[in-house]
């Protein structure tokens, strides 16, 4: 056959194969099954869907809710809500039924959480409602517990009204009480006032109660400081209830500074007004440390100022003990003692060392202060270097009590090294007498 004719066979073989492969690649089913549908007018591609991306594995497996339980730990939130939020309410409690009948334990509790937290970021409601049936208690508070932190905001009032109707049947006391305490601090955050008068209607264990009471004046006083102020003090004669006086001036303090500031210097003269200044002492540094710094300095009572710069100072030393222990040095001495004491104390706890080597670098009354609350510290760990620090305290007095404490411990761990520095020590020899008196039996 001529080579041209089997050329030209070939090449209109060619071109049907061709044809028929465009034709399949552009007919309207192909089409359909490659682009999917867009139910609702069609979703644009670049559109984030929080449902379930298609083809996911969960998705696969939603008409098998045993599968999809045992997969529940292992998924990503975002996946698991986009799953739990295309079911039915049926299908949702179906699953939670399946939860309740799963055996007590670990893996257990987790699948708990983490199908409550899901329910409860778009039903929360109804995935509260469900928490309720479980028999097991620990189930029960975990799956409670995650709706409550899980749900928004605006939900709080819903969900701590049907708790407070539950009978006692299905929680005791003390479970009612630390949900609707959790419900109640997240509710103050957008209605304040609407948290403080369910508060109110309540029957309250005061203790369990105090962090809602405080969080709800604070909230409150943020917005109106006089009424925050008065309900917290309606609240005052109640045992527990401090906390509400607290967390509305710190409220207070968000909104007017000095009028707050004023209102706790002129009522800082008893217990209760000194734990006011220390409380709202450690709300301004945590906003600015200078400024809490400068007022505490100007606190006319001397008891609150010391209360307030000891707390003052340990708040700083949580992050820097040393330039907490610098600032306590240079504080008058009336009330530097304890405060000073109180930084070396902290630091020492986390480097002892560096602690010691500070302290060489001290002169006068501050370092006597020093040296007494450095040996403390010192002591359990080495008893001989404690007694040698100690015996370089200028101070008689604080020479002496720190000298007496540390005989006494360190003659009833090993009496006979004890002894035997004291005897050889440089100290009168009254003083000397005195210290061996402090063994057992002496």
């Amino acid at each position: 056959m001529d080579n041209s004719i089997v050329r030209a066979m070939l090449m209109l073989a060619a071109g049907i194969f061709i044809g028929l492969v465009i034709g399949v690649t552009i007919s309207p089913a192909h089409r359909s099954d490659s682009t999917g549908a867009q139910p609702g007018g069609g979703t644009s591609a670049g559109t984030i869907n929080p449902k379930a991306k298609s083809g996911s594995r969960l998705e696969s497996k939603m008409e098998h809710p045993n599968i999809l339980l045992g997969d529940i730990m292992t998924v990503p939130f975002q996946e698991l809500y986009g799953v739990l939020s295309m079911l039915s309410p049926q299908q949702l409690d179906e699953l939670a039924a399946q939860l309740k009948h799963l055996p007590a334990g670990k893996e257990t509790n987790a699948k708990v959480a983490a199908f409550f937290r899901a329910w409860a970021h778009f039903d929360s409601v109804a995935a509260l409602r469900a928490a309720a049936g479980f028999k097991i208690s620990e189930a029960k508070t975990i799956a409670v517990q995650s709706v409550i932190t899980s749900a928004d905001a605006a939900q709080a009032k819903a969900l701590a009204k049907q708790i407070q109707e539950w009978p006692a049947d299905i929680l005791n006391r003390e479970q009612r009480n630390g949900f609707l305490n959790s419900l109640l601090v997240k509710w103050s955050d957008l209605d304040p006032v609407g948290a403080a008068k369910f508060f109110d209607t309540m029957q309250m264990d005061a203790m369990r109660f105090h962090p809602a009471a405080s969080v709800i004046a604070q909230n409150w006083a943020a917005i109106d400081p006089s009424a925050a102020i008065e309900w917290a003090r309606a609240h005052g004669d109640t045992q527990g209830f401090q906390g509400a006086m607290n967390g509305a001036i710190n409220g207070w303090w968000s909104k007017d500074h000095a009028a707050a500031e004023q209102y706790v210097a002129t009522r800082a003269t008893d217990s209760t007004g000194r734990q006011m200044a220390s409380t709202l002492t450690s709300y301004i540094f945590s906003k600015d440390p200078e400024h809490a710094k400068e007022w505490v300095g100007k606190l006319p009572d001397l008891d609150t100022r010391r209360q307030a710069e000891h707390v003052l100072v340990i708040q700083m030393a949580v992050n820097d003990p040393q330039g907490a222990s610098e600032y306590a040095a240079t504080l008058p001495a009336d009330v530097r003692e304890a405060t000073l004491g109180g930084a070396i104390n902290y630091w020492a706890a986390s480097d002892l060392a560096a602690a010691g080597e500070w302290i060489k670098g001290l002169s006068g009354p501050a370092r006597d202060e020093a040296v007494a609350t450095y040996t403390y510290n010192l002591l359990r760990k080495d008893p001989n270097a404690a007694a040698a620090w100690a015996v370089t305290i200028s101070d008689p007095k604080i020479r002496d009590k720190s000298l007496n404490g540390i005989a006494t411990f360190w003659l009833n761990k090993d009496p006979a090294a004890a002894s035997a520095w004291i005897q050889n020590s440089n100290l009168p020899a009254a003083d000397k007498k005195r210290l061996l008196t402090l063994a057992p039996g002496g």
